[in-house]
């Protein structure tokens, strides 16, 4: 999967803005802090995810003054071209594809697959559950419209069920039958997280020891309310009086948690900030990997200030780890002298403005 052209119109602090990309390539975008470098994987990001990764206000990725920002891509995948819009405007997202308008997020999200690393992952261990969750969501709902449809009813049973209990006098046949709905469809979510979860490890243990000189084992856990096989009646029956007191519904995937473990102890006690950035590291290509198996192309790649604490042998390590059919894009404020076995390309990048600099 490549991005192929992007387009920027009062995106951050890009004007205007349309460049051109290499298939298959590593793009170095140099540049001192806030000249734009990290806003311009942000534009990739967003029409991968539909949501950035620096804010939850759509509002303040509109450049001052304006009052809409649009970024548009041609994208390549699987040896088709997609041509992808959005436009945001008092909160509002409007999406196209070749023109045409797109209702449904689900059926926008993921067409151009990217995966990011940026400083702020680093929090993935010590934040809450609710950021854990989104992590393995996000990457399912782009693997699985099965997955994307499932969560979506269960967030919709749940709502209910929770008006349902807010109710002065709680219809108690009426929460029951929304429980039997949500067991359904919990079993199903539960299953594809707990897989999804043992294949990423798989793969990000074997990636891990290049980034990391010791011997050291990591580990992750779903951590959920009940046994893969255990009875969700019985559990469900035991906290239903506490769950009429509070009017809310207590237990459920809506509150599952993934636990990091470093040589048995989690991450968020025992690791180096070195430590967890090889971990974040080796489970984003991990990902890239399992992406690869079910989809036959590689995500694109967006490394946002991945080398500011990476001595010379571990940036080696990981450009030599990054695979040769894998568009990239990597953020750095220096410039690098290395040996390269692929195709490289470096850009400058000025208040706005992006140039190719030939070496």
């Amino acid at each position: 999967m490549n991005v192929e052209k992007l387009t920027c119109f009062h995106f951050r602090n890009y004007e205007t803005m349309s460049f051109s990309f290499t298939p298959k390539c590593i793009h170095f975008l140099y540049g001192k802090n806030a000249q734009g470098k990290t806003n311009l994987i942000e534009a990739i990001y967003f029409l991968s995810h539909l949501r950035s990764f620096r804010t939850n206000q759509l509002d303040s990725m509109i450049m001052h003054g304006c009052k809409e920002f649009c970024v548009q891509a041609m994208v390549e995948s699987n040896h088709r071209k997609e041509e992808l819009k959005v436009i945001v405007d008092h909160q509002k997202k409007h999406l196209f594809r070749f023109q045409n308008p797109v209702k449904k997020y689900s059926d926008f999200i993921g067409i151009e697959n990217a995966i990011l690393f940026c400083p702020d992952d680093l929090s993935l261990f010590t934040s809450s559950p609710k950021n854990r969750r989104r992590f393995i969501d996000m990457e399912l709902m782009k693997l699985s419209k099965t997955y994307t449809v499932t969560l979506s009813s269960y967030q919709k049973i749940l709502k209910q069920r929770n008006q349902a209990l807010k109710q002065s006098k709680v219809d108690e046949c009426l929460v029951q039958i929304y429980l039997d709905q949500m067991i359904d469809v919990q079993k199903i979510i539960m299953k594809q997280r707990n897989e999804f979860l043992n294949s990423l490890m798989i793969k990000a243990r074997e990636l891990y020891p290049f980034f990391s000189n010791e011997k050291e084992y990591i580990d992750a856990k779903y951590i959920t309310f009940i046994d893969l096989d255990g009875d969700m009646k019985e559990a469900y029956a035991k906290v239903f009086e506490k769950e009429k007191k509070y009017h809310q519904t207590l237990i459920g995937i809506h509150r599952d948690d993934i636990l990091f473990e470093l040589n048995g102890k989690p991450v968020c006690e025992v690791a180096s900030q070195g430590q967890k950035r090889s971990f974040v590291l080796a489970l984003k290509l991990g990902l890239a990997q399992i992406i690869y198996e079910k989809s036959g192309q590689y995500p694109i790649l967006l490394l946002d200030d991945v080398f500011s604490e990476l001595d010379n042998l571990r940036k080696r390590q990981l450009i030599e780890k990054l695979p040769n059919d894998m568009q990239i894009f990597i953020t750095t404020t220096e410039r690098l002298n290395m040996h390269w076995n692929r195709e490289v390309r470096f850009y400058d990048i000025e208040q706005g403005r992006i140039k190719e600099v030939y070496k």
